[in-house]
């Protein structure tokens, strides 16, 4: 008999275990924590007195100037730093923007070849110079305008986008405001994933929000949410965003548009009827709602 209570003891005990760890699941489910791209006090980047030597260094340690096939390319990155520095100690009145921009657009020429064509992810060493020269130059610049494919209303934050040989995105970064001036870089998402096409500035109880989005293709259909809050910047996707994009997309009319409210913060799929956009009967509508660092996603 009492092997027999033993049993049920043990099998009773193993059953509320399993209750509360689903339960516990659920509950995280239900409660997901905030998956963030960045999040801390805003500073200055890395900001060297001598622009030469750092970018000297960092080829010595490996970090090379990516160029496709004609070595004079390497030497105009090379001149464009020196800009750089000229600009940094006062030498130049002017910021190098042309010249910023082109070396730029060469090395993501080969970055981007060497992304579509190799079939692999870029190694540390072949990015490196390209991410440092970037942060630099956005340390530098004097206007978002200078730099960015888009920014916002405000001109506070802006997007600098950059594709591979084809039409696929290779890197997006933000761009905001460093305090000093100048603009801090972070990328956005992952290689190859992301291009911002818009800045929608948004506001929602005296806190500023900028949804970084691009809207215009389901394939494309890209969220990120960035804010600044007692000095912190934090630039996040949003909670429940996979989940509701997935709930949203269940009828997904192939001929549809997709339409964004700036008023309702929400997404529809759309005709056009005369000179204006309505919902298609039977599709549902994705809603950011926006809590600071609890925003979320649903759909309704």
């Amino acid at each position: 008999m009492r092997p027999l209570i033993l049993l049920l003891f043990i099998l009773n005990s193993a059953l509320i275990i399993s209750c509360n760890s689903n339960r516990n699941r659920s509950e995280n489910k239900q409660k997901p924590e905030q998956s963030f791209l960045l999040h801390g006090p805003i500073q200055e980047s890395t900001a060297p007195k001598n622009l030469t030597a750092y970018f000297d260094s960092l080829q010595q340690q490996g970090f090379f100037i990516p160029y496709h096939t004609d070595s004079t390319e390497q030497q105009k990155v090379i001149h464009t730093v020196a800009l750089l520095q000229k600009y940094q100690i006062g030498e130049r009145k002017y910021y190098p923007a042309e010249e910023v921009q082109a070396a730029l657009e060469l090395m993501r020429h080969e970055l981007g070849y060497r992304q579509n064509h190799r079939g692999e992810e870029l190694t540390t060493e072949e990015t490196g110079f390209f991410f440092r020269f970037l942060e630099q130059a956005a340390r530098l610049c004097p206007d978002v305008h200078l730099l960015a494919d888009v920014a916002s209303a405000d001109h506070k934050v802006g997007v600098i986008n950059f594709q591979e040989w084809s039409y696929n995105p290779l890197y997006s970064f933000l761009l905001y405001e460093n305090g000093k001036g100048g603009w801090n870089t972070v990328a956005i998402d992952t290689t190859g994933y992301v291009k911002i096409e818009k800045i929608f500035t948004l506001q929602k109880d005296g806190q500023t929000y900028y949804l970084l989005s691009n809207n215009f293709q389901l394939l494309s259909f890209s969220q990120f949410i960035f804010m600044i809050e007692n000095g912190i910047a934090s630039l996040f996707q949003g909670k429940q965003y996979e989940e509701s994009i997935n709930q949203w997309c269940e009828f997904y009319p192939e001929d549809a548009t997709i339409i964004f409210n700036p008023q309702k913060i929400c997404w529809n799929f759309c005709h056009k009827v005369g000179e204006h956009y309505q919902q298609i009967e039977g599709t549902k509508t994705l809603y950011l709602e926006l809590a600071k660092e609890q925003s979320y996603f649903h759909v309704e």
